[in-house]
């Protein structure tokens, strides 16, 4: 039997999806929830308004704490848009290898950031406005703070829920001797991503812009016709069709039933899944045990986003799934099954970014199209993803829709929208 017929089987394949079917249950959630109803997707306003343009050159001091690393860099701004971006030396964001408080976290990020002179000495200016892109789930204030919604899996600071990010900065800050008069404006990844494509000068009038996160994780921003920036939390969205494997791999996991769209399709879940389809196919004789046993070693190391691409690259090659294949047999199961599983993840996400387009109103006319930012690792990494997503969104978005669009990856994306929120409003 084929991958594919395997994957219908266990009810994984592109095929059962039907996009307008699902763009329609889609949108209606991100009407729901818009209204004040129950969903799993958040509709999370930022509370930031129309971006002004700096009336003069203007310097802003920008932080980005990610899942792994704090960036930070001084950015000028000007009438035409972002002048320059001058990134700072990036380090390690805390608790990412020790269980830390809340205040300790953020004394620790003044600490980072404060160090670079180039950074104290912006910061420190009259009037200086702070930007600081918290790549987690955020509930924004009309304050222009934002409050942590909930956990972050990669950093152990069991009290942040709950605690205003610029209010403890400021505070941090504070504690350590450094003027703290900063006008801050908190947002997250998904929001500066759509932000960023504003600071882009390509001599082009667009319609709308949307931000889309597609990384460890997934995410989807869009900003409305009245300028206001939509942060759609799509990964948690729990009702595309999954597949009994799907079902299972949830199960194994600390918060089952939640996120199920991004332990669909995501690159920080892509392993698990990938190990639990294997592990089947194994037990229905449909891929030599050994070859699994060997991708299963080491939590499944051997199935790491970037293995598989090299794998999808050069299926006979020296890496590890490709050592693996006992037999031509299993390295044709391999390639298909990933291929479908691109697949998937592509034709999914363009029903996210569709509905996103819609409810932006954006991309109504070639005039005028969206501008998409696109941003994370496995968008840019994964092989074959853009060639796929390009292609279901040329199917639903263009040829159904009637929709117009461009996919932009901007240089410190993140950086930049970070910069154009503190302008916002």
């Amino acid at each position: 039997m084929s991958a594919s017929d395997f994957l219908r089987r266990h009810g994984m394949h592109a095929d059962r999806i039907d996009p307008q079917q699902e763009l329609s249950r889609f949108l209606d959630e991100m009407d729901r929830v818009r209204a004040g109803g129950s969903g799993d997707l958040k509709m999370i306003p930022a509370f930031l308004g129309e971006y002004r343009p700096a009336e003069n050159r203007q310097k802003l001091a920008v932080i980005d704490i990610g899942g792994t690393n704090v960036r930070t860099a001084i950015v000028e701004m000007g009438p035409e848009g972002m002048l320059s971006a001058a990134p700072l030396t990036p380090f390690l964001t805390p608790g990412l290898n020790e269980e830390l408080c809340s205040e300790t976290f953020f004394r620790r990020i003044a600490e980072g950031v404060s160090s670079q002179n180039a950074w104290k000495q912006t910061a420190a200016e009259d009037g200086c406005r702070l930007g600081i892109c918290f790549s987690f789930a955020l509930q924004p204030s009309a304050d222009r703070d934002a409050e942590v919604a909930y956990g972050a899996k990669q950093i152990n600071v069991p009290d942040l829920v709950g605690q205003k990010i610029g209010s403890c900065f400021r505070s941090a800050l504070q504690s350590l001797g450094h003027p703290s008069g900063q006008n801050i404006t908190v947002i997250n990844d998904a929001v500066a991503a759509a932000l960023g494509g504003r600071s882009v000068q390509t001599g082009k009038r667009y319609s709308g812009y949307l931000g889309f996160i597609y990384g460890t994780g997934t995410n989807l921003s869009y900003c409305t016709p009245g300028g206001e920036v939509i942060n759609v939390e799509s990964g948690a969205y729990c009702s595309f069709p999954a597949g009994d494997i799907d079902d299972a791999y949830d199960l194994s996991l600390i918060d089952a039933g939640q996120d199920r769209f991004e332990k669909m399709v995501s690159g920080g879940y892509q392993k698990g899944l990938a190990d639990c389809i294997l592990r089947c196919a194994a037990e229905e004789n449909e891929l030599n045990e050994k070859a699994w046993q060997v991708l299963h070693e080491n939590d499944a190391a051997g199935l790491e986003p970037k293995e598989v691409s090299a794998f999808m690259t050069d299926p006979l090659g020296n890496g590890i799934i490709a050592r693996a294949c006992i037999s031509p047999a299993d390295r044709q199961f391999l390639l298909e099954m990933f291929d479908c599983l691109t697949e998937r993840s592509a034709m999914l996400c363009s029903i996210t970014i569709t509905a996103a387009l819609l409810r932006a109103e954006a991309g109504q006319s070639s005039d005028a199209p969206a501008f998409i930012t696109a941003e994370g690792s496995t968008f840019s990494k994964q092989k074959g993803f853009r060639e796929k997503l390009y292609a279901a969104m040329d199917s639903l978005a263009e040829k159904q829709c009637g929709l117009h669009y461009e996919f932009h990856t901007v240089p410190d994306v993140i950086l930049r929208g970070t910069a154009v929120a503190c302008l916002s409003g």
